[in-house]
């Protein structure tokens, strides 16, 4: 598997660029990997572009038929996937399996959207005219997916670019393109015509910028950091592609006098812990009300307290690894920079010394919205608390952030969950429950965390163009 898949079969790259597979767990290299080189590129654009002419021609019901064929694949091989899955990332065991069965879902819900290319017939202004608006697919597509959830994101990518008529080129991270490939034997399995999916690891200097500015690709969906979304925005200005980017997020949990705090310590700490909270829709900022501070910090430490941090195999295990040595620096400089600044350790804050990449469940108390933790995406297991006192300053403070993914409220007062809901801008607000992301619902960030969207309907139109067709018949 550490070869291009490319036209339904593995080939040697062009280049001669490797990298080492670690396994996050352990700290151990356990595979390479090859990258490809912009020929690879072309030569995947070329086969796609071949393939997607013809498979628009099936009709859209036999499309996802094809597609469906994947739930089976994925169901019989869900335990060799999850164990690879959790080597290559340090995911629990239990996570990665949860992904695989929400992407059956995803496949399922997708599926049963394929009866529903509906088109407008609009009202003309002049005699003996109709106006029919249909929908056609947008041709050769892109997707850029990220470490964190590289399964279910590559099914966010490929099957409504599949089920509406399009071809799909995955650049998987660097960091999970192992389990990415051994999906690719799956499709080779699946109805799926050769060439509709091609898999091409590498940097994101190299195919991600030649996916960008390649003039034969139409849209180009990314998942990642807002650094990398900007990067391809910016690239694929050359040739005025379609752009779809979920960045980063940097989301608030608000707490009110109100909230039952049992219930909002389980919720948050469920959210942040999961994948050891690399996660963009974890809560990275929480504001609790000074009438219930105290409480809700006991509540939250006593909870943090009781993780255990450990190998990802173990069902005993709440928190896996880090994804590398990396983005264990950066939780920890994050950290403490924001004590020499004035945040007060209430827990954690360290490295665990051990093999492979840990770091202990931390709280900080008494932040500030300059500090580090406040203006920086984490990514790591940590709740920065800042506490307020009126609710139209925290909604201010909640939204004073570049992002705009997710954010979180807990309070049994219906009017301050309706209140928030209104005015909290971010793509998403979950009220007193951890993130969910339905498949059915719409995946979309405000401000810097992104453009467009996935899941849903919504998701699944961003893989059409439309035609404006006017018919005389005088």
């Amino acid at each position: 598997m550490n070869q291009l898949f490319i036209n339904n079969e593995f080939i040697a790259s062009e280049s001669t660029e490797t990298m080492d597979v670690v396994n996050p767990a352990t700290g151990q290299v356990f595979d390479t990997i090859t990258f490809a080189n912009e020929n690879d590129v072309n030569i995947a654009v070329a086969k796609s572009q071949e393939a997607q002419l013809e498979w628009e021609k099936v009709p859209q019901p036999t499309r996802a038929e094809h597609v469906k064929m994947l739930i089976p694949l994925l169901e019989n091989n869900k335990n060799e996937l999850a164990e690879l899955y959790v080597k290559e990332q340090g995911k629990l065991l239990s996570s990665a399996l949860g992904e695989i069965h929400k992407s059956i879902k995803f496949i399922d819900y997708m599926s049963s959207l394929s009866m529903q290319n509906k088109g407008e017939v609009l009202q003309s202004n002049r005699d003996n005219e109709l106006i029919h608006l249909t929908k056609k697919p947008i041709g050769v597509t892109a997707g850029i997916v990220p470490w964190n959830a590289p399964i279910m994101v590559l099914m966010r990518k490929v099957i409504p670019a599949i089920i509406t008529g399009c071809s799909v080129i995955i650049k998987p991270s660097e960091e999970t393109s192992l389990i990415t490939l051994k999906l690719a034997e799956l499709f080779i399995q699946s109805a799926i015509p050769a060439g509709l999916i091609q898999i091409i690891p590498g940097t994101g200097e190299t195919v991600g910028t030649q996916l960008a500015k390649h003039p034969d690709i139409q849209l180009i969906s990314l998942t990642g950091s807002m650094r990398a979304g900007k990067s391809v925005y910016e690239a694929s200005a050359s040739n005025v592609k379609k752009v779809n980017l979920e960045l980063g997020g940097n989301a608030p949990a608000i707490v009110t006098a109100d909230a039952d705090l049992d219930k909002a310590v389980d919720y948050i700490v469920t959210a942040r812990i999961n994948n050891a909270g690399q996660v963009c829709t974890c809560p990275e900022r929480i504001f609790v009300h000074e009438q219930v501070h105290d409480e809700f910090l006991s509540k939250l430490k006593a909870k943090m307290e009781q993780l255990t941090v450990g190998d990802p195999f173990d069902e005993q295990t709440d928190l896996g690894a880090i994804i590398n040595q990396k983005q264990l620096d950066h939780i920890h400089n994050t950290v403490q920079q924001s004590i020499q600044e004035g945040a007060q350790l209430v827990l954690g804050g360290e490295i665990l010394n051990r093999d492979g990449y840990y770091y202990a469940p931390t709280i900080l108390d008494k932040v500030q919205p300059e500090h580090a933790a406040f203006t920086n995406e984490i990514f790591g297991p940590v709740l920065p608390i800042m506490t307020y006192d009126d609710f139209h300053e925290v909604i201010n403070l909640a939204n004073d952030t570049n992002a705009g993914l997710s954010s979180y409220i807990f309070s049994e007062n219906l009017q301050e969950v309706m209140r928030a809901s209104e005015l909290l801008k971010f793509g998403e607000v979950y009220a007193n429950c951890e993130a969910e992301e339905a498949v059915n619902g719409f995946h979309a960030g405000w401000r810097e965390s992104g453009l467009g969207g996935a899941d849903g309907v919504h998701g699944f139109e961003e893989y059409y163009n439309t035609t404006v067709s006017y018919i005389r018949y005088d």
